[in-house]
C-alpha cells in the first residue's frame, strides 16, 4: 500500500530528530477512504468528511510504477498509493505520538542482533582507540574489512603453497613451523635482517636455531576461534534474517517497509565475523609480543671463526624482528601508522613489505634447500643419506661466512624486481578485491533492489541511502589501498632490499680477527629492530653493504656507523619525490578514515530512521525522482 512521501530532505531531517511527532494519524486509513469514495462518492464520508468526488477521488490514486489509475472501477485494485498534492488535501497532517514499545521491539529483532555481532570481531590493540578505529573501518568500509579478510586468507595459502610448495629444508617439522609463524605474523610488522652478522642467515641454517622456529610457532597457535558468546549471536543473527524475510512474505501487502532492507544491508557482516573466526588472525598484541620474547631466549648466532665451535647466544638484535611500539614515528622503515595497528583490518597497510619479507624468507630457504637436496653441506662437505631425507646436524654446522655463503639467494636468478613486487601478491589483491566488491554490493543491491521495487517503483531517498553506502564504502577502500601503494613507493625511493650479492660474498676472504674485536662473543650490533639491516663490521669490505644502500649513499670502510650520504642530485630528487609520495599517502589516509567514519554513523543511524515509523512511512518510502510530485 503506497502512502505520500516527502517534498525534500530538509523535512525528512527535520522531522526523525522529532521524538514524539509523525505527519498523519492514519494514512492507511485515509488512502482507505480515497478508495471508497472512487467507489461510491455518494456515502456521508465523501461528501462531508473529505468532500471529494468519484472522478477526482481517481485522479488522486496511483499504481505502483506511479501511472495514474484510469477511471473504470475495475482497475482500482491496481491503487497502491495517491499523490503527494492529495495527500494533502484529503488526509489529516495533525501529530501522532511516537511509540516507543514498537521502535523497541524493530530494533530488536532487525538492528540489534548486527550490531551485537561487532563485538565479535577479532581485537586485541594495544590501544583502544585502534581497536574503537577498526569498528569504525568495517562498519564504514566492508568492501576494506573483506578485502582485508580474502588477503589474509590468501596469504596464508601462498605461503604454504607457493612459497614453500618444494620446500623440506631442514626437515618437514621447522619447514611447518616457518610457514606457521610467517602467516601467524601478518598482524604485525614483520622484518628480516639478511647480512655479514649472519643473524637471519643462522636462524635458516643452524640447527641451534629449530626451537626459535618451534617455538615461536607453538606460541602462536592460541586462537581467537568459536564461543558461546560467538556462536550465540551468529546464530541470533541467521534466526533474526530468516524470521525478517518470512515477515516480509507474510505482510508485502500491508507493509513492504518490514526491516528486510536493513537486514540485508548489515548481511556482509555475517561472513566477515565467520571469516576472522576460522581464520583466528594472530592479533593480541601481549601474547604476540610474550611469544617473540619467548622464542628469542632461544636464538642462536654461529661461531665468527670455528665451524664446529660453539654458537652464541643473541641477546640484544636478532635476524627477524616484529614492530608493536605505538610511536611509528620513531621508527624510519615503517611506510604507514596503519602497520603497527594490529587489528587485522590494518592487513590492507601491511601487505607489502610483509610479503616482501615472506618470500625473501623462503629464498633463503629455497637456496639452502636446493644445495642440500645436492647433498651439500654448509662446509662444503657430502651430506650423508637421500634427497628426501632430513638433513643431519653436522651438515648444518658452520661459521658465519659458510653459512651466508650457502643460504644466500643468487641475484642473477632473483632480481630485486622480484623482491621489490613477489610473485603471486598482485594476483591475491586482485582477487581479495574481487571477493571484497562482490560481498559488498552484493548485500547492499539486495537492500537496494527490496526498495526498488517497494511502490512507487524506482529509486527514492532510502534507495539512494544504501547506494550512497556502498559507494562510500568502496571510495573508503580505493583511498586506503592507493595511500598504502604510495607509502610503499616512497619508502623504497630511499631503502632497497637487504638481500646482498652473493657474488660480492664469494669475492671476498673469511671472516678474520678485527682489530677492533676483542672475543668471540663480541659482534656487530644491529640497531633494535632496525628496518635497513645490520650495522657494517669494521674494517670489513663494503662493498657487499652499498648493494642494500640508496644510489649515491657509501659505507664507511674505516669506522662503525651510520651509512655517509655523498652530495648527490639524484638522492636529493628522491628524497623530495619520497617526502611528496609520503605526505600524499598521509592525506588520502586522512581522507579514507574521515569518509568512513561518516558512512558508519550514517549506517548506524539510517539503520535507525528505519525503525521510525514516521521515517518509514512517510518521508522515505515512496519518492521517485524522475516521476515528479503528481505521480508520487
Amino acid at each position: 500500500m503506497s502512502l505520500c512521501p516527502s517534498k525534500g530532505h530538509v523535512l525528512f531531517m527535520l522531522l526523525a530528530f522529532w521524538p514524539t511527532s509523525s505527519l498523519a494519524d492514519s494514512i492507511t486509513q485515509c488512502f482507505a477512504n480515497v478508495i471508497s469514495c472512487a467507489e461510491n462518492s455518494t456515502s456521508p464520508n465523501c461528501t462531508s468528511t473529505l468532500n471529494i468526488s468519484s472522478s477526482t477521488a481517481f485522479s488522486v490514486l496511483r499504481s505502483s510504477d506511479g501511472s495514474i489509475i484510469p477511471p473504470v472501477f475495475s482497475q482500482i485494485e491496481a491503487a497502491t498509493g495517491f499523490s503527494y498534492p492529495g495527500c494533502v488535501q484529503y488526509c489529516r497532517t495533525d501529530q501522532r505520538q511516537f511509540y516507543w514499545d514498537t521502535f523497541s521491539q524493530e530494533y530488536s529483532t532487525w538492528l540489534l542482533p548486527y550490531l551485537s555481532l561487532l563485538s565479535q570481531l577479532p581485537f586485541g590493540a594495544r590501544r583502544r582507540m585502534d581497536n574503537l578505529m577498526s569498528v569504525v573501518l568495517t562498519v564504514g568500509s566492508p568492501v576494506l574489512a573483506s578485502y582485508s579478510l580474502y588477503l589474509t586468507l590468501l596469504n596464508a595459502r601462498w605461503v604454504n603453497d607457493a612459497l614453500f610448495a618444494d620446500i623440506h629444508y631442514p626437515n618437514t617439522a621447522v619447514r611447518q613451523s616457518v610457514v606457521q609463524v610467517l602467516s601467524g605474523l601478518q598482524q604485525v610488522p614483520l622484518r628480516v635482517h639478511p647480512g655479514e652478522d649472519a643473524l637471519f642467515e643462522s636462524l635458516v641454517v643452524h640447527p641451534d636455531n629449530n626451537e626459535w622456529w618451534n617455538i615461536f610457532a607453538e606460541e602462536l597457535e592460541y586462537s581467537h576461534t568459536w564461543s558461546i558468546a560467538s556462536a550465540t549471536s551468529i546464530l541470533w543473527v541467521v534466526i533474526a534474517y530468516l524470521l525478517t524475510v518470512a515477515h516480509s512474505i507474510d505482510n508485502i501487502a500491508q507493509d513492504p517497509s518490514n526491516g528486510q532492507e536493513t537486514a540485508s544491508g548489515w548481511l556482509w557482516l555475517l561472513p566477515v565475523v565467520v571469516g576472522w573466526l576460522v581464520l583466528s588472525p594472530k592479533c593480541d598484541y601481549k601474547r604476540v609480543l610474550d611469544a617473540y620474547n619467548k622464542a628469542n631466549r632461544r636464538a642462536f648466532v654461529a661461531n665468527l671463526y670455528d665451524p664446529s665451535g660453539p654458537s652464541t647466544h643473541v641477546t640484544s638484535s636478532f635476524g627477524l624482528t616484529i614492530t608493536l611500539n605505538p610511536y611509528w614515528k620513531q621508527r624510519p622503515d615503517i611506510i604507514s601508522p596503519d602497520e603497527i595497528r594490529i587489528p587485522p583490518i590494518f592487513n590492507y597497510a601491511r601487505v607489502w613489505l610483509w610479503s616482501q619479507n615472506a618470500y625473501m624468507t623462503s629464498l633463503f630457504y629455497r637456496t639452502a634447500g636446493e644445495k642440500s637436496n645436492r647433498r651439500i653441506g654448509v662446509d662444503d662437505q657430502p651430506i650423508p643419506g637421500s634427497a628426501h631425507d632430513d638433513v643431519p646436524r653436522e651438515s648444518r654446522l658452520g661459521n658465519r661466512d659458510q653459512i651466508i655463503r650457502y643460504c644466500h639467494p643468487d641475484n642473477h636468478e632473483y632480481s630485486r624486481s622480484s623482491v621489490l613486487w613477489p610473485p603471486g601478491m598482485f594476483r591475491n589483491m586482485v582477487v581479495a578485491s574481487l571477493m571484497a566488491l562482490q560481498l559488498q554490493w552484493a548485500t547492499t543491491s539486495a537492500a537496494i533492489l527490496g526498495l526498488w521495487f517497494t511502490p512507487t517503483v524506482g529509486l527514492g531517498c532510502r534507495s539512494l541511502v544504501y547506494l550512497l553506502y556502498g559507494a562510500l564504502s568502496t571510495t573508503v577502500w580505493i583511498l586506503l589501498v592507493f595511500s598504502s601503494i604510495l607509502g610503499y613507493h616512497a619508502h623504497h625511493l630511499l631503502n632497497t632490499p637487504p638481500v646482498p650479492d652473493v657474488e660480492n660474498i664469494a669475492k671476498r676472504p673469511l671472516f678474520t680477527p678485527s682489530p677492533h674485536s676483542g672475543s668471540e662473543s663480541e659482534m656487530t650490533t644491529m640497531p633494535a629492530h632496525a628496518g635497513d639491516g645490520p650495522g657494517l663490521p669494521a674494517g670489513e669490505n663494503v662493498s657487499i653493504i652499498n648493494q642494500v644502500l640508496p644510489h649515491g649513499v657509501t659505507a664507511n670502510a674505516n669506522s662503525v656507523g651510520p651509512p655517509i650520504a655523498a652530495p648527490n642530485k639524484h638522492v636529493d630528487s628522491a628524497r623530495l619525490r619520497a617526502r611528496t609520495l609520503a605526505q600524499l599517502a598521509d592525506w588520502l589516509r586522512w581522507i579514507g578514515k574521515t569518509i568512513a567514519t561518516i558512512n558508519a554513523i550514517g549506517c548506524v543511524a539510517n539503520s535507525l530512521f528505519e525503525l521510525r515509523w514516521d521515517v518509514r512511512q512517510l518521508f522515505l518510502q515512496r519518492e521517485r525522482f524522475y516521476l515528479g510530485f503528481t505521480r508520487v
